[in-house]
């Protein structure tokens, strides 16, 4: 059995031939079953017809461009592969960022005829960013331009110069043509004149994918109970792993004794690096998936860290805006709370509010609960990340972790001995937060008044914050860009969630157009006591009251960033209540004061 598996990915322009050079690799290494291809492997089989393989999304194949990440195995006479074919267009950058996140080489793909392309260039660099550091450069097309050594030549040059500027880095460059299969498995009979590795055997001379001075670290991906025996599975993030092992549960500071090692199905002693794996531990211990279990010291516990990023997505980034962050198997919601320019230097340099896409970046992270890490200089598996846009899916960052705040120790928030249902009992029920939001002129204010006088009248303790109040006093230093908006809602909703503390019915009047912030709004206060009420005037009823004047100015081009003129909104898609605030007040009024908590 192959034990040692390492993780490639590719990288180049689009239309260089990576998915037709991977198709080749897999053709000429036997990986590609019959029934998968539907016809006879032989000589006479059209890589780039095969290639559709690996472009399995509908669009990829009408397009003719890779979209999506396509993964596949293939074995060569010592090691295993995992490969990912990533997409080169510069839309799908993002793609290819998150494969490299997880790559311990790359194979960069460059046509002969066209030579280095500014995408080759961004590949390479977000690649060397994220910590690769061997490089498998294939000149291909090879024969569009003849198999001429003085191209290839020509080309390498290039490469060599390129390479200058990652002194760490290992490179190899092999002319290749992924159509005819020269230099990728078979040297072929027409590049007499070269006589180095081909593609397969570059990489199995790539270093060794474990590495025997660090720490066995596991990262456990799930739980299950089988026969009273609790199974834990996971992967080997780094060191090997072997019976008998004694390590460290994190979070918790515990030990686990491990008694038996499943590696691919099959009972094992040990299992190196890349390998997945299911244990089970002599000790009885309340281990949840994400948790990592490691020998080593390098590891710490905590929910701020400072990282280098790479923005992705096509949205800007804001700092204070929620996120989801993935790193191995532990995943919880983070907020940038403050962000640097990164120069050519890898030093910070000028903070700023927002982080403009393709951008390289220097940022303060902070979870919504513990995460193990590590610097990712000790330990790369753990200092990998990936943030999510939490409404959309998309990947929104990738980047590596520096060096941990170790702020969760010198913060303990004090528990005082009257609970927030006490404070109820005297306020009249529960504290909680009625979320208003709408358009400017949609008549939020006017019903938050009338929710105000129906509570006075019941003798229930409340209290209204509105936006225009707001920002004359707490939030009069921020403006209406977008990063300021994402602040003004996060500071009012921290409020809010002090006074719901106290068994305040809060009543909040705030435009708030983003349905990502308002999330945040409810994970800050508690969703169990977050009611959000759409107040869905429509922009030609706000913008015909116009009590300030403000659309017309907004048409005319003096106020940007003007919700619903020059800005979104985004409408609630599952909100507690929808009101009408053109018509009956009454009713209004009655549907919010339905939403309170009971």
């Amino acid at each position: 059995m192959l034990r040692d598996v390492v993780t490639i990915t590719t990288a180049g322009s689009v239309d260089d031939g990576k998915s037709t050079l991977i198709a080749r690799l897999l053709m000429d290494t036997g990986s590609i079953p019959d029934d998968q291809l539907g016809v006879t492997l032989g000589p006479d089989a059209d890589p780039t017809k095969i290639a559709d393989l690996l472009d399995g999304l509908e669009s990829e194949r009408e397009q003719g461009i890779t979209i999506d990440v396509a993964h596949r195995f293939f074995d060569s006479d010592t090691r295993r592969y995992h490969l990912s074919d990533s997409p080169g267009h510069e839309q799908y950058t993002r793609n290819m960022a998150t494969a490299a996140a997880g790559a311990h080489a790359l194979v960069l793909v460059i046509d002969s005829s066209a030579g280095i392309k500014p995408q080759t260039r961004k590949h390479l660099d977000i690649a060397f960013r994220l910590g690769v550091r061997q490089f498998l450069v294939a000149v291909n097309k090879i024969d569009l331009v003849g198999y001429s050594q003085r191209v290839f030549r020509a080309v390498a040059d290039d490469i060599d110069a390129l390479f200058s500027a990652y002194p760490e880095s290992t490179w190899s460059i092999i002319p290749t043509s992924g159509t005819a299969g020269d230099g990728v498995v078979k040297r072929g009979s027409r590049m007499r004149w070269y006589s180095g590795p081909t593609v397969l055997q570059a990489l199995d001379a790539l270093g060794p994918n474990a590495q025997e001075n660090r720490p066995a670290t596991l990262s456990v991906q799930s739980v299950q109970r089988h026969n009273g025996r609790r199974l834990y599975y996971g992967s080997v993030l780094a060191g090997e792993v072997t019976v008998g092992d004694v390590l460290t549960v994190l979070p918790g500071e515990v030990s686990a004794t491990i008694s038996s090692l499943t590696s691919s199905g099959h009972p094992a002693p040990r299992a190196a690096q890349g390998a997945q794996v299911c244990i089970e531990i002599v000790e009885d211990r309340d281990i949840e998936r994400g948790a990592i279990l490691s020998a080593g010291s390098d590891i710490s516990v905590s929910h701020e860290w400072d990282a280098s990023l790479i923005w992705l997505d096509s949205d800007p980034g804001i700092v204070g805006r929620p996120y989801i962050a993935k790193l191995a198997h532990q995943q919880a919601r983070v907020t940038l709370t403050r962000a640097w320019i990164l120069d050519e230097a890898n030093q910070k340099s000028g903070e700023i509010s927002s982080l403009a896409p393709n951008g390289v970046f220097r940022a303060t992270v902070s979870a919504q609960e513990n995460f193990s890490l590590a610097p990712f200089a000790s330990l790369p598996e753990l200092g990998r990340l990936v943030l999510i846009h939490p409404e959309t899916g998309r990947t929104a960052a990738v980047g590596t972790i520096n060096f941990s705040l170790h702020r969760s120790e010198n913060v303990k928030p004090h528990t005082f001995s009257l609970s927030p249902s006490d404070h109820g009992s005297l306020t009249g029920g529960p504290g909680c937060v009625l979320w208003f939001t709408g358009l400017s002129g949609s008549g939020k204010s006017t019903i938050a008044d009338g929710v105000s006088q129906a509570l006075h009248g019941a003798g229930r303790v409340h209290t209204i914050l509105d936006g225009d109040n707001l920002r004359g006093g707490l939030n009069r230093d921020l403006g209406f860009t977008q990063e300021d908006r994402v602040e003004n809602i996060r500071r009012t909703a921290e409020v809010a969630r002090l006074m719901a503390d106290a068994g305040l019915v809060v009543l909040v009047s705030l435009i708030s157009p983003y349905r990502q912030d308002r999330e945040q709004a409810r994970e800050i206060i508690g969703a169990d006591r977050f009611r959000e009420l759409h107040v869905a005037t429509t922009l030609d009823v706000c913008e015909s009251r116009d009590p300030k004047g403000l659309y017309q100015r907004a048409r005319a081009g003096k106020i940007p960033n003007f919700t619903g003129i020059n800005a979104p909104y985004e409408k609630p898609l599952t909100p507690d209540a929808v009101l009408d605030g053109s018509r009956d007040l009454d009713r209004a009024i009655e549907l919010s004061l339905e939403s309170l908590p009971r």
